[in-house]
């Protein structure tokens, strides 16, 4: 066997079995790593906690964008009272792009992404609705209370978040309530009697710059 090995064909052969053994450990090597990795609870429970973390920020922040919106009158133009305008822009929900909500629990992660939808499916139907008509076709009612939904929606989504991740709420100053705003104004459509209040138009009083010139 040693004369073997010392011969041409021997020593290529050697250096074959060689090459393989290094090819065969370094991929070893490799599946232990990847394997150490499935098995770091600790990585997988810091990525979930941050994705936790992110999505909070998120939908406190569509929370806050909500409660501007419910609060924020229409301005008609003196002109065409057909044509209005708001003072702030839309509420958009700005979650995490290609997130793994999985990894937040099955029930929790579906749940947020239910939240996503539901946010799409109220934009949608707002844009189907005829804003030609002399009623606006109940667009002002039916924003403000889609808008009110989901921002208590959100808050809970975020208090359900906050207490599987053991996260601190966001802090609000003692004068901003928003769950008792919002509670309001749920509470005022399910006991409306069918009679609608109309929407403040650019003839009462305000401290908002108007956003149409007033006619001569």
């Amino acid at each position: 066997m040693i004369d073997f090995f010392s011969t041409t064909q021997g020593s290529m052969a050697l250096g074959a079995l060689i090459g393989a053994g290094c090819v065969a450990l370094g991929s070893s090597s490799l599946f232990i790593g990847k394997l150490g990795m499935l098995f770091r609870p600790g990585h997988a429970n810091r990525k979930a906690r941050n994705l936790s973390m992110q999505a909070v920020l998120a939908l406190d922040d569509y929370v806050g964008a909500c409660y501007a919106a419910v609060h924020d009158k229409p301005e008609f133009n003196p002109a065409d009272q057909v044509e209005f305008a708001f003072h702030l822009p839309e509420p958009v929900l700005l979650l995490p792009d290609d997130a793994e909500w999985q990894s937040l629990g099955a029930d929790l992660g579906e749940e947020i992404q239910w939240f996503a939808n539901r946010v799409a499916n109220h934009e949608n139907a707002l844009e189907s609705l005829d804003l030609t008509r002399h009623d606006h076709d109940g667009f002002f009612e039916r924003r403000v209370e889609g808008y009110a939904r989901l921002a208590a929606r959100a808050m809970d989504l975020i208090a359900r978040i906050s207490t599987e991740f053991d996260l601190t709420l966001p802090e609000k100053p003692d004068y901003y309530h928003q769950a008792e705003g919002l509670a309001k104004i749920l509470r005022s459509f399910e006991t409306a009697t069918g009679r609608k209040d109309p929407p403040a138009d650019a003839t009462g009083t305000t401290n908002v710059t108007p956003l149409f010139p007033k006619r001569s």
